[in-house]
């Protein structure tokens, strides 16, 4: 079942329940997540996004792709495949054909059925649970050598490391390889928590203006390591309950 994951990555599986797909599409658009478009015989690689759902009809619309030539192809008829990632699990899913339509708010999008089979494949080591917005939490990065400093929200984490929510562009002052040694975690119902983290990747978003930061927990202290394990656990938990909602 969805969310059920091990400790580790697992072999990928085929998925053909129709409530599971659903579900796992539903969590897609609600995660915002980007979707990369590859048409059979082609090099180049798009993005869109999933902007609906319409579970009684059974049909999904995608925005417009980036870059937009792909749409050309797309209103041809042409065969092409999609990828997501959710939470460390890869998703893909095969389609045959789109119509170009328009939403309820004008906006431009093409429609597809929902796919009959997706496969599944959890890649990432420890199970990620996203963070809502609505769930305090704090992480402060701080330097040991420079004093440098940095603080933002999280957006995921596992108990072995977490992706942070900075504002504005940090990509020049935050490198890949870093380590911010004196830094202090807030997770929801915990007191502050010492942690040194390291710095995996990070990419920004002109959108919002802000940088999402990948950091992995280097040695935490026992005390540490046994909050994020007890606060990924609640949030696991509570998706399971959601996901399980969602089906029924």
């Amino acid at each position: 079942m969805l969310l059920e994951q091990g400790l580790g990555p697992q072999p990928p599986r085929e998925v053909t329940a129709p409530l599971e797909i659903q579900s796992l599409l539903k969590a897609l658009h609600a995660a915002r997540t980007p979707l990369e478009v590859r048409f059979e015989d082609r090099a180049q690689t798009f993005q869109s996004y999933l902007v609906e759902l319409d579970t009684a009809s059974g049909m999904l619309y995608i925005d417009e792709l980036i870059p937009s030539v792909g749409d050309k192809w797309m209103t041809q008829g042409e065969n092409f495949r999609v990828d997501a990632w959710l939470d460390g699990v890869h998703l893909r899913w095969q389609h045959s054909d789109a119509a170009q339509v328009e939403l309820d708010d004008g906006a431009p999008a093409f429609s597809l059925p929902f796919p009959t089979q997706l496969t599944y494949h959890q890649r990432r080591g420890a199970y990620r649970a996203a963070v809502q917005r609505s769930i305090d939490t704090r992480l402060e990065l701080v330097h040991s050598a420079d004093k440098r400093a940095f603080a933002g929200e999280l957006l995921d984490i596992s108990v072995t490391g977490c992706k942070l929510r900075l504002a504005g562009n940090q990509l020049q002052a935050l490198q890949p390889g870093e380590r911010y040694e004196r830094s202090q975690l807030q997770l929801e119902d915990s007191p502050l928590l010492d942690v040194a983290v390291e710095i995996r990747h990070r990419t920004y978003h002109e959108a919002g203006d802000e940088t999402h930061v990948g950091l992995h927990f280097h040695q935490p202290p026992a005390v540490t390591q046994r909050h994020i394990e007890r606060f990924v656990t609640q949030l696991q938990r509570e998706a399971r309950r959601q996901a399980r909602e969602d089906l029924f």
